[in-house]
């Protein structure tokens, strides 16, 4: 079975973790929608979620979002891994690149992390620049849903971007490109630190699991 969280921001939105690290089966994968937070303050709580995440046996996959430390994630190795490129923490936990499609348990997951900061964490020297999409990574987004045809099963973004609040531009572009154009079962977004369904085929996550439909 696969499972989604969002924004645990390095221990300060735990939510339903702890649930899935207990109870998770061998076979069961936890995707967490970005703003995981791993090594993004020199904290206590930090740290601890730093050790409790990356000791786990569990099987996890994690886009990034925009509070990440992304020098630390991309420190680690690239590899192939069902169908798209991937950075491996561990044996167990994937960080899952920008606008590459994953074929996992037999359905297809494009996938497109990151997006931008308010002022105020450029302020506290919180922000980093790879938050914001490249035009490499938007080049590889468009060239994949092509090359699928412009439909999959689902499609998982950090930011459903509807152009309120701080925008991403080029990401907002992508999203009303992807509903008005792709062929897609279910969009799955974090970012808004709500649990809401938002429509039949939209949903956001935030802090308590929920599995894939």
């Amino acid at each position: 079975m696969i499972y989604f969280l969002s924004d645990l921001h390095g221990g300060e939105k735990l939510g339903d973790l702890q649930k899935y690290l207990d109870t998770g089966k061998d076979g069961d994968l936890l995707i967490i929608l970005g703003d995981v937070g791993l090594k993004f303050q020199d904290t206590e709580e930090n740290r601890a979620f730093d050790e409790l995440l990356l000791s786990s046996e569990k099987k996890i996959a994690f886009l990034d979002g925009n509070h990440e430390n992304f020098k630390y994630i991309y420190s680690f190795p690239e590899e192939e891994w069902c169908g798209g490129k991937v950075h491996r923490l561990t044996e167990n936990i994937v960080h899952l690149e920008r606008g590459y499609v994953y074929e996992i348990d037999g359905n297809s997951f494009f996938v497109f992390g990151g997006c931008r900061s308010s002022a105020k964490w450029k302020e506290i020297g919180l922000w980093q620049p790879e938050e914001a999409p490249t035009e490499e990574e938007l080049s590889r987004a468009y060239s994949n849903l092509e090359k699928y045809g412009y439909k999959v099963d689902y499609v998982l973004t950090h930011k459903y971007e509807e152009g309120k609040g701080t925008r991403t531009e080029e990401l907002l572009e992508l999203c009303k490109f992807i509903d008005e154009r792709v062929d897609f079962k279910h969009y799955y977004a974090g970012h808004w630190h709500a649990n809401k369904r938002v429509d039949e085929k939209h949903t956001f996550i935030f802090d308590r699991l929920v599995a894939l439909e």
